[in-house]
């Protein structure tokens, strides 16, 4: 697919600009120039600066006036990276191009449900596929972790879990409640325990309970300005899942028998790994939608659509608080 970036920030380019992108894909750019599903077309950026950078590193030509640079480039995917009160008009802009099949949005596609309700519309009337980059989503530890937490031949009695947050519950903890929700299932609900505004008065952070169709998982915020914390602890009846360091570390415990107390038993002292891949972490988000655009209907990706119902539940709390 023919592909254009729109937003040159972190996500965009700059985390990882000066590697490799054969071993680094933590950026939209490094990502599509490593893919052989996408040929960079086109960015656009703001920032001269960052024009620049784009264009020495791609060897591709950045545009200062974003519907010149998609007329010019005619590109059938497009990338959004750029702040969340941003999405809707650019949205709007690329929709004007008749050329374009996908769009890939950052997290999370609006701060408002009536507003990213209508963006999926608009979408959906002009036959245009939006994804949201909700990256640990897409990556293949996902997809293990789930048959780890429901295997086939086991029948879970009990699930509850723990998960630590920071950045705003709708700006970062959405990727927590994203990834919980492939796993366990639709959000049902949230209930309050303590508000917090660690991190801004736009964005609610509370402690609360969140219940999901398959079990509860309380979220717990800490506070971004002291150091980076995130983690998921879910134990079921089978054993527990250790998600450290928002995924860069990922363990499994079964459960086994007592080797002291006979019928008693025991979390399993080995720590089975699951490997994170994070470091690849936009190379997986551009691979299962080249798939799944490529008509393979099993790949499992993350449709704007399938978020509205997040979105409206924490928009709640958000108004209730």
């Amino acid at each position: 697919m023919k592909a254009f970036i729109v937003g040159l920030g972190q996500i965009g380019m700059g985390y990882d600009f000066k590697e490799d992108y054969h071993v680094s894909c933590l950026t939209h750019l490094n990502a599509i120039l490593a893919h052989d599903g996408y040929e960079l077309v086109g960015g656009f950026d703001v920032s001269l600066e960052r024009r620049n950078m784009f264009e020495s590193k791609s060897k591709v030509k950045c545009f200062a006036d974003l519907f010149e640079g998609l007329t010019k480039t005619s590109p059938d995917f497009v990338i959004i990276s750029t702040p969340t009160e941003t999405h809707f008009e650019i949205l709007k802009t690329i929709l004007k191009l008749k050329t374009v099949k996908a769009i890939l949005c950052e997290k999370p596609v609006s701060y408002d449900d009536e507003e990213a309700t209508h963006m999926v519309d608009l979408c959906q009337k002009n036959n245009v596929k939006l994804f949201v980059n909700y990256q640990r989503f897409y990556l293949p530890s996902s997809d293990v972790i789930k048959k780890k937490l429901f295997p086939s031949n086991s029948e879970i009695e009990f699930l509850k879990g723990v998960c630590w947050y920071s950045k705003g519950l709708i700006h970062n903890g959405s990727h927590f409640i994203n990834l919980l929700e492939s796993w366990l299932g639709n959000l049902e609900s949230i209930e309050s325990i303590v508000a917090h505004n660690y991190w801004s008065e736009e964005d609610t952070e509370p402690d609360a309970l969140f219940s999901f169709k398959k079990g509860n998982v309380f979220f717990i915020s800490s506070r971004e300005s002291d150091f980076t914390h995130y983690s998921i602890e879910l134990v079921t009846s089978e054993g527990k899942l250790s998600y450290k360091n928002g995924g860069d570390e990922i363990y499994w415990q079964s459960k086994v028998s007592d080797p002291i107390f006979p019928g008693y038993t025991i979390l399993s002292k080995n720590m089975e790994p699951i490997e994170s891949n994070s470091l690849k972490s936009q190379y997986f988000v551009l691979d299962k939608i080249s798939k799944f655009m490529g008509n393979d209907n099993s790949i499992a990706v993350c449709e704007a659509i399938s978020t509205l119902n997040m979105i409206r539940i924490l928009r709640k709390l958000k108004v209730e608080k």
